[in-house]
């Protein structure tokens, strides 16, 4: 039984997939610069980067997630 599921995980993705998966991630240059305009609203403090670039990722993909049930 481990055997098949190790099959589905290792298998390639379809074309139609691969799209999806694609469009669903927020792209890296958009993440950065929502993450660092959320770094200077807190005051540009020193530390803890990734809160903003975590924040700035779901507030990307909440935005591209109700624009792709449209």
């Amino acid at each position: 039984m481990a055997t098949t599921a190790t099959a589905q995980l290792n298998k390639p993705a379809s074309e139609s997939e691969r799209k999806k998966s694609v469009a669903a991630a927020p792209d890296f240059n958009h993440v950065a610069e929502l993450a660092y305009t959320l770094w200077e609203s807190r005051g540009c403090p020193i530390g803890s980067p990734e809160e903003d670039w975590f924040k700035a990722e779901q507030a990307l993909a909440s935005t591209a997630g109700s624009a792709n049930n449209r």
